[in-house]
């Protein structure tokens, strides 16, 4: 039988927002770093014409992907790792991220044989379904659902995921394993916090960013110039998602402790 874990979403909330006030100073190099920066390379790289016309394609500009994306990674383990070790300065949380790189990577690694092993029943049911109806039908349809419920599944059991890393070295199957036993028995209530917390990001984020961009966009206008626009704009969109992922990630290195106390068990690395 599941093991039932009590916690308090509620506290560790407001265990969150006493850390960023009181590390403001740490807090803000790192998720400008981490994830203010990427966010504002990638829409640098996304060719602007095509992007306002909803003609994006793939093309040359997806290579920022990579880099991007790692350097968000770090931003995570090492917010984790300011978090989870008081005292740390800035330059022992990078140093922790970058030390925990190989595991990251393994990690990415696992996730994309993760979803390779879910396409292939997918594209199994597609061509099925191709040589029965001649096209898409209920039973690519619900291997598709599957799928979905799975990935959905897996992202809420490893939510803790960067901030176990972050607290101590170890393999990255070892990583998903342990955050599989924090966060089993309470699944529905982690599942509520993804969603609640999704709505909220996105709620915040365009409250935050629709008076931005018009101010930015009559900067334009007064300059002549729609790059200056287009330019602050990134560079807003920059220091706002650095803001709610910033603080997303404080909150779940936070939430991470609390699971470790609950369950009551060990968490030992390799």
């Amino acid at each position: 039988m599941t093991k039932r874990i009590r916690i308090s979403l509620g506290s560790v909330w407001e265990e969150a927002i006493g850390f960023v006030r009181a590390e403001r100073s740490l807090l803000v190099p790192l998720a400008l770093l981490g994830f203010g920066m990427p966010t504002v390379a990638m829409l640098l790289a996304v060719p602007i014409d095509a992007a306002t016309t909803g003609t994006l394609k793939p093309g040359p500009w997806m290579a920022w992907m990579l880099p991007c994306g790692l350097v968000s990674m770090l931003g995570s383990i090492a917010v984790s790792a300011l978090v989870l070790r008081p005292g740390a300065s800035v330059r022992e949380a990078i140093g922790t991220a970058i030390a925990r790189l190989p595991a990251a990577i393994g990690l990415l690694l696992l996730y994309v044989g993760v979803q390779v092993a879910l396409a292939i029943p997918l594209a199994l049911a597609t061509m099925i379904d191709l040589r029965v109806s001649g096209g898409a039908g209920p039973i690519a349809m619900v291997v598709n659902l599957i799928d979905i419920a799975v990935t959905i599944w897996l992202f809420v059991r490893i939510l803790p995921i960067w901030a176990v890393l972050a607290d101590r070295p170890q393999s990255a199957w070892t990583a998903v394993r342990t955050a599989f036993r924090l966060t089993r028995g309470c699944y529905a209530r982690l599942l509520a916090l993804r969603i609640v917390m999704l709505v909220a990001a996105l709620v915040t984020t365009l409250v935050l960013l629709l008076p931005i961009g018009a101010l930015t966009q009559l900067i334009g206008v007064a300059t002549g110039d729609a790059g200056v626009s287009a330019i602050l704009s990134f560079v807003a969109t920059g220091v706002v998602m650095a803001g709610v992922i910033g603080l997303w990630t404080v909150y779940v290195a936070r939430l991470y402790r609390t699971l470790e106390v609950a369950t009551g068990e060990p968490i030992s690395g390799i």
